[in-house]
């Protein structure tokens, strides 16, 4: 997050029963991965790259 800006973050939540046990659950959360920053990576190592071997 940057200052006074707040993301909305997609979650997936997965409820499951715990065995042996009665009114209990396990709650397994995964987030939405965020390319944004891997795809900016990508595109600076590829223009240092083109400007090294050029």
């Amino acid at each position: 997050m940057i200052l006074d800006k707040e993301a909305e973050m997609q979650r997936k939540l997965k409820i499951e029963p715990i065995e042996g046990s009665y009114n209990s659950y396990v709650v397994n959360e995964k987030e939405k991965r965020d390319w944004s920053g891997n795809i900016y990576l990508v595109c600076v190592a590829a223009i240092l790259a083109i400007a090294f071997f050029t």
